[in-house]
């Protein structure tokens, strides 16, 4: 089930970007805490899309762990639930930074046409 050789290289580097979105996840449910006047269902499609990407880079970084290459319909549901996951953060974070701006541009009073 374990892989027999771990590339350490991508190991590392998967952990750490793993890693430092989780750490962004954390400063941003921390901050919308601390400004819960700036922060609204916007600001929780942010959170919720950096939480989406960060559960799809811990499934990448599994990969260097787990040998899903035996089993390969199981490859095959992991790697579309890792990336649909990933996507689905992407999607997520765009349409709440676009909508987080536009209240920020409000709450500031700037009136753009």
């Amino acid at each position: 089930m374990l892989v027999e050789h771990i590339d350490i290289v991508d190991f590392i580097l998967e952990g750490i970007k793993t890693a430092l979105v989780f750490s962004l996840v954390f400063i941003l449910w921390r901050s919308g805490k601390k400004y819960p006047e700036l922060s609204g269902g916007s600001w929780n499609l942010i959170l919720f899309g950096f939480i989406c990407m960060a559960i799809g880079l811990m499934l990448d970084w599994s990969d260097e762990i787990i040998n899903y290459g035996r089993m390969d319909i199981i490859d095959i549901v992991e790697t579309v639930i890792e990336e649909g996951i990933l996507m689905l953060g992407f999607v997520l974070v765009t349409i709440g930074f676009n909508k987080w701006f536009a209240f920020v541009g409000r709450f500031l009073g700037i009136n753009r046409s």
